[in-house]
């Protein structure tokens, strides 16, 4: 029996609460969650512990694709919460050296990303040598733009790889259609970030890919996909938003003591739209701003001020009602409140939107 490779998702986002919910929503159909290279730059070390905070049971690769202080940038990643990282395969031997004797003594992985290496075989012969033992094969982003296609070229120099010992991680732009041609090579994990990302349902997305690498890979198939879960009505996206910014430590301005619950005729929340109460202490003006500005675009008439004292999320405004565009909205919600220095418990809220969302 061949060994299942792992599926990673690359989080290539350029700002932080887009990634949040996009890793929400596929955790439960991937093994490794990666904070790509954009995202690093973008969010920096905090992209690394929001992520830890919405997925704490997932592995989370940090793709720093670090060029130097090889020590440095290995420990700054782990002690955020990472459990792997990536030095980019130009790096001096002696960055190399210092990433992996920081990622050993902590009991983490490190990568070699062979992103613009020419001599791979040469570089990877060297590199053993010192004990490295992972590293990324990359079909590069501009190349794939430029038309670059996958190559039996390319497997050659995996299987060659594989052969010396290393467990590769193959990424750049993966498809569902792609797999068959890597099916073959034991490779490691199988990465796929715009495949996921840019569907239209990214869980059921990463469900399929995830079951056509079992059935690929293994002697036998996990099952097959199921259904696609219809798209929630506006009662329930409402019910799941009132959920979730309860668990954010924020509270609604309708009084809910006497309410029976969400699910009863008599129930006190009605409609698409849930006015909640800004916190006491936080600037109620750049508050706003912050959430207008964090929403997707496209989706400004969903959020609001309310009152002198209030705000607003309406599910119903939104271009269309779907797990990710209300998850959208909790996130912006928590990155505003945050840094508006609210310390509003966003993973706390996912959960409890998601759990809402598939009822």
């Amino acid at each position: 029996m061949k060994t299942t490779p792992q599926l990673q998702i690359a989080l290539d986002y350029i700002s932080l609460p887009p990634a949040l919910v996009m890793a929400a929503l596929v955790a439960p159909e991937v093994d490794i969650i990666e904070i790509g290279t954009p995202l690093c730059k973008a969010a920096g070390l905090e992209a690394i512990r929001g992520i830890r905070e919405i997925c704490p049971d997932k592995l989370i690769l940090a793709d720093f694709k670090t060029p130097d202080v090889g020590g440095i940038e290995a420990a700054m990643a782990f002690d955020a919460g990472a459990d792997m990282i990536t030095v980019i395969g130009g790096a001096a031997i002696a960055t190399v050296e210092q990433a992996y004797s920081v990622a050993r003594k902590r009991g983490k992985e490190m990568l070699m990303e062979l992103t613009g290496v020419r001599d791979i075989l040469e570089r990877a012969t060297e590199w053993r040598k010192i004990g490295i033992d992972r590293l990324v094969y990359h079909r590069e982003w501009d190349s794939q733009s430029a038309g670059r296609e996958w190559r039996q070229e390319d497997k050659d120099i995996i299987r060659q790889l594989i052969e010396m010992g290393y467990k590769v991680t193959v990424t750049g732009g993966l498809t569902l259609e792609l797999l068959p041609f890597f099916a073959d090579l034991p490779v490691s994990i199988l990465i796929c970030g715009r495949s996921i990302r840019e569907n239209a349902d990214p869980r059921m997305a990463a469900r399929e890919i995830r079951l056509a690498i079992a059935r690929l890979w293994s002697d036998t198939s996990s099952g097959a996909p199921s259904s696609r879960p219809a798209s929630p009505t506006a009662d329930l996206a409402a019910k799941a938003i009132r959920w979730g910014v309860s668990e954010m430590g924020l509270s609604l301005t309708v009084d809910g003591r006497d309410c029976p619950g969400c699910n009863s005729p008599q129930r006190f929340c009605h409609g698409s739209r849930t006015d909640i109460q800004i916190p006491s202490g936080v600037d109620q003006q750049q508050f706003i701003r912050q959430l207008l500005a964090s929403v997707e675009p496209g989706e400004s008439q969903a959020a609001g001020m309310a009152s002198s004292g209030s705000f607003y999320l309406d599910v119903g405004a939104l271009t269309r009602i779907h797990e990710s565009k209300v998850l959208n909205l909790l996130s912006a919600t928590s990155a505003a409140l945050q840094k508006a220095g609210f310390p509003a418990n966003t993973r706390a809220a996912m959960e409890a939107a998601h759990n809402i969302l598939n009822e």
